[in-house]
């Protein structure tokens, strides 16, 4: 959590957008205890057919490896199941070991009709960077009830680029990604296909070089169904030039041209957009913006009138006192099947005291006009704090989500597993 600008103790704004407020229900699933279950949650869930929920987890796990971690431990992929009594029990998939195998997985997980798991781990793999560069992994489950994992790639900090934060997959299984670091430089995009013809090598091409920031570990590229990929990007620690860009990617033949959509510059109108945007079916964009607006944030969408693309401030990130609304939003937003939007921010609310444990909310339309309602706000203990992550939905409404601190042991915990329901 960033912890550089202080909460104002009074602070006197003109609402730009009204906040209300709701009463939601909050339950935890799962509390992290930082041995072989995990520790500080790492990813937003996946939620598949049947009802069972996945993440990740950056530590924890085996304290034989990465033993010298202030977490002993390399991560963990987890499952969660709802039992016949009513409660979530936590099944540890698979925990990572280190070296080749990986260290800290990060960024969301995405699941194939034949009910394989894809993720990325920040660290381990080739020992060309220092910790190691990351992986692109398979876990795939066997009859007996447990899962191998298989390292599809390692990244080698040349071209391809290092430290990956997350995967999109295509209907014929290709797999897309960002990385934070390499390329010729500040990253680049990947696309990593399977094999052909019953081979084992998945190939990796990189399909775009960045060139003067950084890809933030959150989710990040998202398809239109279209060949077309949207994602965002902002400069780190500076908003010289900008402060933050959310851009496209379209395959045009053999190659796929960038394209920089809309460019933030700070202040009133937002900027750093570090998780990348949803698209609706209009084809216009929403999404985040961690700074700007009053100082702690927006939520945006990006309208779109031809090849001109327009920004709405949805909502203003601390509007109340204190920030009660919530501040610092870092997580992509998601759709209801009404239109409503939902998310996290990771500090404000009225939990906790300075500078707040976060909240997720709800962005309801009304006319042109946008409605922020806080739909829970975290303690810390028992709940969790600080979430980071975006929010998964079910048929029936219900929200689920993750936080990587908070739960046991008050301010630092090693993180939750919640659902709320509005």
């Amino acid at each position: 959590m960033k912890t550089s600008r202080g909460l104002p103790s009074v602070f006197v704004v003109v609402l730009l957008v009204s906040a209300a407020w709701a009463t939601a229900h909050e339950q935890v699933l799962y509390r992290f205890s930082g041995g072989r279950d995990g520790a500080s949650p790492s990813s937003g869930l996946l939620l598949d057919a049947v009802g069972n929920l996945y993440g990740t987890a950056s530590a924890g796990g085996d304290p034989n490896d990465c033993s010298t971690y202030s977490i002993p431990g390399c991560g963990v992929v987890f499952e969660l199941t709802l039992s016949s009594s009513g409660k979530w029990r936590e099944h540890v998939l698979h925990a990572f070991h280190g070296g080749t195998d990986g260290i800290s997985p990060s960024g969301n997980l995405v699941l194939d009709a034949a009910g394989n798991l894809y993720g990325t781990t920040f660290r381990g793999g080739s020992s060309n960077c220092d910790g190691g560069c990351g992986t692109v992994f398979e876990l795939s489950p066997s009859a007996d009830g447990s899962w191998k994992e298989s390292v599809l790639y390692r990244f080698q900090d040349g071209g391809d680029g290092a430290l990956p934060v997350g995967l999109t997959m295509d209907t014929s299984r290709n797999l897309y990604g960002a990385n934070i670091s390499g390329g010729t430089e500040f990253g680049v995009v990947f696309e990593l296909s399977p094999p052909s013809h019953g081979g084992s090598v998945w190939k990796e091409t990189t399909l775009y070089n960045f060139q003067a920031f950084e890809i933030q570990a959150n989710p990040s590229l998202v398809f239109d169904g279209k060949d077309t990929l949207y994602g965002s990007w902002y400069q780190l620690y500076t908003c010289e030039p900008g402060c933050g860009v959310v851009f496209d990617l379209k395959r045009s033949g053999e190659n796929w041209q960038e394209t920089n959509l809309y460019d933030f510059h700070g202040g009133g109108n937002g900027g750093e957009p570090m998780a990348g945007v949803i698209v609706d079916s209009q084809g216009n964009l929403y999404g985040t913006g961690a700074e700007g607006g009053n100082n702690w944030g927006i939520a945006f969408e990006l309208k779109r009138s031809g090849d001109t693309w327009t920004q709405v401030m949805l909502h203003n990130f601390c509007s109340r006192n204190n920030c009660a609304d919530g501040s610092q939003p870092e997580a992509p937003l998601v759709f209801d099947q009404a239109g409503n939007l939902y998310g996290t921010a990771e500090g404000g609310g009225t939990g906790c005291n300075y500078p707040g444990c976060g909240v997720v909310f709800e962005l309801s339309r009304s006319g042109n006009s946008w409605t922020e309602t806080v739909l829970y706000t975290f303690k810390s203990e028992p709940d969790g704090s600080a979430p980071v992550q975006g929010l998964t939905l079910d048929g029936k409404g219900n929200l689920f989500g993750t936080t990587p601190t908070g739960g046991m042991g008050g301010n630092s915990g090693y993180g939750t597993v919640f659902e709320v329901t509005p």
